[in-house]
């Protein structure tokens, strides 16, 4: 119990940091995610849903580039009034906190960068920014793990329209949501997005190597 307290608490202390409104246009991506690494050489293939402002589907390969370092490549279509594009991303976080019994950190933290790209016939959209992301792993009866976790970030968003000025803003950003480990293989996810593509997220992923 105090397990799953100490989980729930580190979700409202990320999310009370992004009760602003948000009107960005966000991320086609989501987040989904927790903080721990994967390891150096572990890769991961992935798919997800976004149900949110706009609707997108999308694959990412992820690849340890080391025991603290993950790389993300993300590539996908997002649909929004009637209009469909090609997106893609990329995004690296470094594990700073590991959470087990030879620490003392409260939950894993890790930091890192984020990058998106979409071209459409009205224009191009980029954004690129950093993000730091909490997670919590809950050591369940079947031997299974269960992380809740949340991402805040700060993001420069650039949308250049083919006839009009670009413009640039600095924008924020929350993720929260929770992942299960089906097998050693296999992890599963669900995630709310506030960002201005508000939303919920989908999605699994599958170790390959």
């Amino acid at each position: 119990m105090k397990k799953i307290v100490c989980a729930v608490g580190l979700l409202l202390i990320l999310s009370s940091s992004s009760t602003m409104a948000f009107d960005a246009i966000g991320s086609a991506f989501g987040n989904l995610s927790t903080a721990r690494a994967g390891g150096m050489g572990q890769g991961r293939f992935a798919g997800a849903v976004g149900i949110a402002d706009a609707t997108s589907f999308y694959g990412a390969f992820t690849y340890g580039m080391s025991q603290y370092i993950d790389g993300r490549f993300k590539l996908g279509l997002i649909s929004d009034n009637d209009e469909t594009e090609m997106t893609l991303g990329a995004d690296m976080k470094y594990q700073l906190w590991t959470f087990d019994e030879n620490t003392n950190h409260p939950f894993d933290l890790a930091v890192g960068g984020l990058f998106e790209f979409l071209s459409s016939d009205g224009g191009s959209f980029l954004q690129a920014g950093f993000f730091s992301l909490g997670s919590y792993p809950v050591q369940l009866t079947n031997g299974r793990t269960l992380s809740p976790y949340g991402r805040l970030n700060l993001r420069l968003e650039r949308v250049n329209p083919k006839h009009a000025d670009s413009k640039s803003e600095l924008k924020f950003g929350f993720h929260g949501g929770v992942c299960y480990e089906v097998t050693e293989f296999i992890n599963i996810y669900g995630e709310f997005q506030l960002d201005g593509n508000d939303g919920i997220f989908f999605g699994a992923d599958y170790r390959v190597m």
